[in-house]
């Protein structure tokens, strides 16, 4: 069968995950061009293709019947699982919203998370959160990896029921950033619960497994948090706030943070 679609480097990412002959719940598919792709490579077996805006699900359903593809492709209008009916789908992905929405997404239909065996997902925002919280839940976290797309960063993460890495392994590697980047805070009278706080929040935003493999993309990564991180502080110092001055000194010591991580070899 000829392929009909051609993914951008994010959606490619987030294919290169899927696992063989799977049975695809693709949630806010937009043009459902991954579902396509997938089908037309042979990957999965079948697709469900959700889409909550009325414009995407049109443009999701012209798609799929263009390509004569509607015994294989179900396009469907609605919220997040909403319209999954329990054991349809064994592997879910969700690409282009923010990680907290999908940590919402997924709650709202635990019935259908039991029946998911791999979890694909590219958030934007939250991605600390996201990751701390399926693996809380029990997920394991099979691989990262970060992406470049219309010279923006991306993150794509792989979560399964079978393999990948545990919490407390990834735990490990974060007391291991702990030890590593003490020295750079040694001259700051800092408590240590505050200490450790901020390096928890770092690891886990640009995620344990892209800290310690180090691509190339990571640095480029560094220097946008810290161009964010910059800004921030411009803006807290217009504030007159008289609790300012302490957040100034957070962020700037999460700069000093995120240099020492950059420098790290």
């Amino acid at each position: 069968m000829a392929v009909s679609v051609i993914l951008g480097p994010r959606l490619q990412t987030v294919a290169s995950f899927v696992p063989e002959g799977a049975n695809l719940g693709d949630i806010g598919t937009d043009h459902a061009y991954l579902p396509i792709s997938l089908y037309e490579a042979q990957q999965i077996a079948k697709a469900v293709a959700v889409d909550v805006h009325e414009g995407p699900y049109q443009s999701a359903l012209a798609a799929v019947k263009g390509r004569s593809l509607e015994a294989v492709i179900d396009v469907r209008f609605g919220d997040g699982l909403m319209p999954l009916e329990v054991g349809e789908v064994n592997v879910l992905t969700l690409a282009g919203m923010g990680g907290r929405t999908m940590l919402e997404i997924f709650s709202a239909r635990p019935d259908i998370l039991r029946g998911i065996s791999d979890l694909i997902v590219q958030p934007q925002g939250a991605e600390g959160a996201l990751r701390l919280t399926l693996l809380k839940e029990g997920w394991l976290l099979k691989t990262e990896r970060l992406v470049e797309e219309e010279e923006r960063i991306y993150i794509v993460m792989a979560f399964s029921k079978v393999e990948g890495w545990k919490m407390n392994e990834l735990l490990k590697m974060e007391q291991s950033w702990s030890q590593r980047l003490r020295p750079v805070l040694e001259e700051e009278q800092l408590p240590e619960s505050d200490y450790q706080n901020l390096v928890h929040k770092l690891v886990w935003h640009f995620g344990p497994l892209i800290l310690e493999e180090r691509p190339n993309l990571l640095n480029e990564q560094f220097d946008e948090y810290r161009g964010r991180l910059l800004r921030q502080i411009q803006q807290m110092k217009k504030s007159k706030s008289t609790e300012i001055a302490t957040k100034i000194r957070e962020v700037s010591l999460t700069l000093v943070l995120v240099e020492g991580m950059r420098q790290w070899q």
